[in-house]
């Protein structure tokens, strides 16, 4: 059975060890190499956005907000 995680907590400082997380550049210890391939990206970046951090900007600027 698959497992769904949602974070809903303030970020202090930086959130690059969550997006390494997320994008994949960390593979946590309990996870199972042999299963990766069943990854699946439910939500595509907007065009020209290339990672979760770009996504995250381009949002905040198109809602009229800052960090």
């Amino acid at each position: 059975m698959g497992f769904v995680v949602l974070h809903m907590e303030k970020a202090h400082g930086s959130d690059s060890g969550t997006t390494a997380h997320i994008e994949r550049f960390i593979i946590p210890k309990n996870a199972d190499p042999t299963r990766t391939h069943l990854n699946r990206r439910l939500i595509e970046y907007p065009d020209g956005v290339k990672d979760r951090s770009a996504a995250i900007q381009q949002r905040l600027e198109e809602a009229g907000l800052t960090r």
